[in-house]
C-alpha cells in the first residue's frame, strides 16, 4: 500500500506537457516587447489566412472609375493605378511574404546548421573547408548576391527562396560553429561518444538541441530581414512576376504616381515596416527572456 501510494505521488508530482509547455511560454507572455512584436505579426497572419474573407475585391480585379483614388467606403485605403483596390492587394500579398520568408529562413537554417555542425564538431580540414566556402559566399554584397542568382534563374517564388536561401545559410554556418565548439567540450558530448554514437547523433542530438536558444533568436530576426528582402527584390523587379500582389512591387509602381496618390505607395510600404518591426521586437523579446536563465 504504501509502495503505490509513492507511485501515485511521483506520477502525480510529475508535470503534463501541456503544464511544461506553459510555464514554458508564460514568462515570454509577461514580455511587453514580445507581445507587441507577436501582436503584429500575428494581425499580418490572420490577414493571410482570412484574405478571402476580410476583402470584397480580387487582388487583380480592375474597377472602372476609380483609378488612383484614396481611401473610402468603398476602397479602405483606395485604389492603384489601374483601379485596383489596395486593401485587396495588401491582403492578399501578405500571403506570399507569410509564406516565403519563414520558408527562406528554414531552409537556410537547415544548411546553416548543417554546415555550422560539422565544422563546429570535426574541427580541423573540414572547418577550414566549410569556413572558406562560407567566406566566399559572404565576400559578395547580399544584394548584389540576389541579383546574380534571380538574374540567372528568372523571377519566381522558388528562386526567391534560392536566393534568401543562399544568402542567409553562411551566417547561420557561422553562429552554430561557434556554439558547435564550445558545446563539444561539454561532459555529455563526451559521454555520448563513450557510448559509441555516431557524429551525426552527437551533432543533431547532443549538440543542436542545447544550442536552440541563440538560433531560434537569430531565426526569428532573420525572418524580419526575409521579408524585408522579398520587398526589396519586389521593388527591384526581381521578386514575384507581375501582375501578383507582391507588396514591394506594389511601391515600385506606385511611386511613379507619389504626388497624384501618396496612399498607393504609403500602405504597402507600412505593411512591410510593421511586419518587420513586429518580427524584430519579438525577437529582442525571446532573445531577453532567454537571457535570464543562462
Amino acid at each position: 500500500m504504501v509502495a503505490e501510494g509513492q507511485v501515485t505521488a511521483a506520477s502525480t508530482a510529475t508535470p503534463s506537457r501541456w503544464e511544461r509547455l506553459k510555464g514554458a511560454v508564460a514568462p515570454l507572455l509577461r514580455n511587453r516587447i514580445a507581445m507587441v512584436g507577436l501582436t503584429l505579426v500575428l494581425f499580418w497572419v490572420v490577414v493571410a489566412i482570412a484574405a478571402p474573407l476580410l476583402t470584397r475585391y480580387g487582388p487583380l480585379e480592375e474597377l472602372p472609375g476609380v483609378v488612383n483614388k484614396g481611401p473610402s467606403a468603398a476602397h479602405w485605403l483606395g485604389t492603384d493605378n489601374k483601379g485596383r483596390d489596395l486593401w485587396s492587394r495588401i491582403a492578399y500579398g501578405s500571403q506570399t511574404i507569410i509564406v516565403l520568408a519563414p520558408l527562406s529562413v528554414l531552409c537556410s537554417l537547415i544548411i546553416g546548421a548543417t554546415l555550422g555542425l560539422l565544422a563546429g564538431y570535426h574541427g580541423g580540414w573540414v572547418d577550414d573547408l566549410v569556413m572558406r566556402i562560407v567566406d566566399i559566399i559572404m565576400a559578395f554584397p547580399t544584394v548584389l548576391l540576389y541579383l546574380i542568382i534571380i538574374a540567372a534563374a528568372g523571377a519566381s517564388p522558388v528562386n526567391v527562396v534560392i536566393a534568401i536561401t543562399v544568402a542567409g545559410a553562411p551566417g547561420i554556418a557561422r553562429l552554430v560553429r561557434g556554439l558547435a565548439l564550445d558545446i563539444r567540450t561539454r561532459e555529455y558530448v563526451a559521454a555520448a561518444r563513450l557510448r559509441g554514437e555516431s557524429a551525426w547523433y552527437i551533432m543533431f542530438v547532443e549538440i543542436l538541441p542545447n544550442a536552440r536558444g541563440p538560433i531560434i533568436v537569430d531565426a526569428a530576426l532573420r525572418i524580419g530581414y526575409a521579408v524585408f528582402s522579398i520587398g526589396t527584390l519586389g521593388f527591384l523587379g526581381l521578386g514575384l512576376p507581375p501582375p501578383s500582389p507582391d507588396w514591394g512591387s506594389m511601391v515600385n509602381v506606385a511611386r511613379r504616381y507619389i504626388w497624384t496618390n501618396p496612399w498607393a505607395v504609403l500602405w504597402p510600404s507600412l505593411a512591410i515596416s510593421s511586419l518587420v518591426v513586429g518580427l524584430n521586437l519579438f525577437a529582442d523579446g525571446l532573445q531577453e527572456e532567454l537571457g535570464r536563465y543562462e
